[in-house]
């Protein structure tokens, strides 16, 4: 009998907490560093996004959008987020169980981390995410919809689980001139763009380890005035490890962005360039129980990068390397039994960049030249309110972003806001 009662105040104790959480309480606390383009801002060229979807070095629900075998820890429960996107996971028997997600990353909103959405973006916001080369204009490029989200994942001595995400938008009628895409009468044009990825994770005895692969994905742009035939080529693998408090990460990720075929007065003329990056990153976090419902949660890495970039003339974006060394530090407390607050603190102990040309357009090698940077100084708070089963998870802004120092009241407040419920 002690030990049900044990065992029971246990779970209340687990279901009290925001173990369960959302995007919000990502945005707070904070993941990987993003990694930056030559001229130090996030670009059409790089990876706009984390290193990898969700959190490396603390527990979240979206951790399964890397490693999907936690289908199996968090399931039975429904969230909806900010952006008009969100999902349902459920159990199926007692050792099995799936989920849907609709919408990831595709909301208009974008305040996470200030990159438009690409954080959590499954596919494409627009053909400028996927690949470094446009189309003729702006206007050629066409985001990808309705993205789809499926998992399933089962409890057969280990834990293990499969991820296929899936989005896809096609527009035909394009006009000669290729300046704009409404009227679909006009022209023989079409413009196609199309993403699959698929993950596999696992957990045994403690071991995390999970691998991801974008294939068969790719932007086509059929105008008559021009041709743009780009592909994008992901894969990543890393493992985590549970010790007590501490968790220890390795992770890698290769991206390729290719291919772009050009033609002049009907006269092919096809170049071939690409955006080729290797990330590395390993690091460690650790939570500590300071009190009942506080935790402290830190970490620290270091993540190298590695980018050829053959999309412009520009000698110095063509070839550089990033070294990035994060902290973080957070703070989780239940204020009540239906009230818990958080607060994050991201720092960059070390951001640098460093290049194989010394200035913009220099026509030779001239060796490594090293550029620092200030990376990534930030807080954010955030909380959950509880009503039941039912929880409202918030980010806390000024004028619906995160981004630079003003928190405030205003009609966008809510830089985030989630609303979840477990049964």
């Amino acid at each position: 009998m002690k030990g049900k009662l044990l065992l029971t105040a246990t779970m209340a104790s687990l279901l009290a907490s925001s173990a369960f959480a959302t995007v919000s309480r990502e945005s707070v606390f904070g993941t990987q560093p993003i990694f930056q383009n030559a001229g130090g801002v996030a670009g059409t060229n790089q990876i706009n996004n984390a290193t990898v979807t969700g959190s490396l070095w603390y527990d979240d629900d979206y951790n399964v959008f890397y490693n999907p075998s936690y289908v199996m820890d968090n399931k039975n429960y429904v969230v909806i987020e900010k952006g008009v996107e969100g999902g349902f996971f459920s159990s199926m028997f007692d050792n099995f169980a799936y989920g849907l997600y609709f919408n990831r990353g595709a909301g208009a909103a974008g305040s996470t981390y200030g990159t438009g959405g690409n954080f959590v973006a499954p596919g494409l916001r627009a053909q400028s995410g996927f690949v470094g080369l446009a189309g003729t204009t702006a206007t050629n490029l066409i985001p990808t919809q309705r993205p789809v989200d499926f998992f399933i994942g089962g409890d057969t001595g280990i834990k293990w689980g499969f991820h296929a995400a899936w989005a896809y938008a096609r527009k035909q009628g394009a006009n000669l001139a290729g300046t704009t895409i409404a009227n679909v009468n006009q022209g023989s044009g079409e413009l196609t763009n199309r993403y699959w990825h698929f993950d596999f994770g696992a957990q045994v005895m403690g071991l995390e380890p999970f691998v991801g692969a974008t294939m068969f994905s790719k932007y086509q742009n059929t105008l008559n005035s021009t041709e743009v035939d780009q592909g994008l080529d992901e894969f990543n693998i890393g493992a985590r490890y549970k010790y007590e408090g501490w968790t220890p990460y390795v992770v890698f990720k290769k991206y390729l962005e290719n291919g772009n075929a050009s033609s002049t007065a009907g006269v092919p003329n096809r170049t071939h360039t690409q955006v080729r990056m290797n990330t590395y990153g390993i690091g460690v976090g650790h939570d500590t129980k300071v009190a009942d419902g506080i935790h402290i949660l830190k970490h620290i890495g270091v993540f190298y990068n590695s980018t050829e970039d053959s999309t412009t003339a520009t000698e110095l974006f063509k070839d550089y390397k990033e070294y990035i060394v994060p902290i973080n530090v957070a703070i989780e407390a239940d204020a009540t039994s239906w009230w818990t607050l958080r607060a994050g603190a991201t720092f960059d102990f070390l951001n640098t960049r460093t290049f194989a040309h010394s200035a913009a357009l220099a026509a030779a090698d001239v060796g490594d030249r090293t550029d620092s940077q200030a990376g990534t100084t930030r807080f954010r708070i955030g909380s959950t309110f509880k009503f039941g089963k039912l929880h409202v998870d918030s980010g806390f802004g000024s004028g619906g972003t995160y981004d630079g120092s003003a928190i405030g009241f205003d009609a966008n407040t809510f830089a985030d806001v989630s609303l979840s419920y477990h049964w």
